[in-house]
This record gives structure tokens, C-alpha cells and sequence, in this order.
């Protein structure tokens, strides 16, 4: 909980024009992105990209927004969609690349991808989360958070101030429904 008050504090302190606190905010933010950076290297073992260089770039598009954050919640979803669009333009390039090579997955792969996030097809699984969102968004929140930014389900329900059992009932309706939906797209 200190790190929900400590970063409230210095997002304010920054509001106010506290350049020691924009630096602070910096120092976490970075902080936070390396350790999401590196969860998700770990989990996609076919990304190109290194751990600083995911981290930066993320780094470089939260900072570069011009939206305000609103609390630390808003700070996880603006770096765990950074890092979502940085994982999808990277599978973008290499599936540009590879146009002649065939399917890059199977539906077992895609499946397992929604069951243990951090592996499969990113393309596919970013399309159908923007689609989840229309359905559900705490949904598609809790399995960006979960696949994107590597949280634990204890982290989110703190970070979205829910019970963890709201937490396990939009993962398994997410899971669910995402695994439908893959489905779907592979019979189609």
C-alpha cells in the first residue's frame, strides 16, 4: 500500500509542478516497466526484443502521452498497453517477414496462450482482447494486466480494489471467452 500512497503523493507533487517529483515518477515508472518487460521476455520466448530495449521503448510512449494519470491502477494499464502495442508491432514485423512460411500457431498453441498467458500468437490475442473489451472490459482489463504486464491475480484485485474472487471470475469468463473467439477465428 505505500507504493499506491507514495506514488499518489508524487503524482501530485508533479501536478504542482515539483520537478523532483516528475523525477521521482520517472525513477517508479521505469522501475515498473523494466520488471513488466522483463515477465514478458520470459514468457515470449520468440520476441527479438531485449529487456531494456522493451522497457525504453514503453518508457518512451508513457511519457510521451498526453493524458495525466489518474492513479497507479491508470499507471499499470497505460504501461501494460504500451508494452501490449510494442509486443504486437515486434509480432507485426516478424509476421511480415515470414508472409510465405504459413500459420505461426495452431489452436492448441492459441488455447494454451489464453490458459498461461506469455505464449502464442500475439496478433490474434490483441485482436480478440479489443473485441473482449466490447463485451466485458474488467474482463479484458484483468487478462491485459495478467498476459501483458505479468501481475499476479492478488496484485490486480488490490490494484483495481476488488476481491481476488472478482478477479478469478473475469479471468475465467476472459479466458473463456478469448478461447471461443480463437476458436472461431481458426474455423473461419
Amino acid at each position: 500500500m505505500s507504493d499506491t500512497l507514495n506514488f499518489s503523493e508524487l503524482l501530485a507533487a508533479w501536478r504542482e509542478g515539483e520537478l523532483a517529483a516528475r523525477d521521482a515518477m520517472v525513477n517508479l515508472v521505469y522501475h515498473e516497466v523494466r520488471a513488466i518487460a522483463r515477465r514478458q521476455l520470459a514468457a515470449h520466448r520468440d520476441a527479438t526484443l531485449a529487456a531494456t530495449e522493451l522497457a525504453h521503448e514503453a518508457l518512451m510512449r508513457v511519457l510521451g502521452q498526453t493524458g495525466e494519470w489518474q492513479s497507479r491502477r491508470h499507471l499499470m494499464n497505460v504501461i501494460a498497453l504500451a508494452t501490449r502495442q510494442i509486443l504486437v508491432d515486434s509480432a507485426r514485423r516478424r509476421h511480415a517477414q515470414k508472409r510465405d512460411s504459413g500459420p505461426v500457431t495452431d489452436l492448441g498453441s492459441k488455447a494454451e496462450l489464453v490458459a498461461a498467458p506469455g505464449s502464442g500468437d500475439t496478433l490474434q490475442v490483441d485482436e480478440a482482447l479489443h473485441a473482449l473489451a466490447a463485451v466485458d472490459a474488467r474482463a479484458a482489463e484483468v487478462i491485459s494486466l495478467t498476459y501483458f504486464a505479468g501481475m499476479e491475480r492478488d496484485e490486480i484485485a488490490r490494484l483495481m480494489d476488488v476481491s481476488t474472487s472478482t478477479i478469478d471470475r473475469a479471468l475465467r469468463f476472459g479466458r473463456a471467452w478469448l478461447k471461443d473467439a480463437l476458436r472461431e477465428r481458426e474455423s473461419g
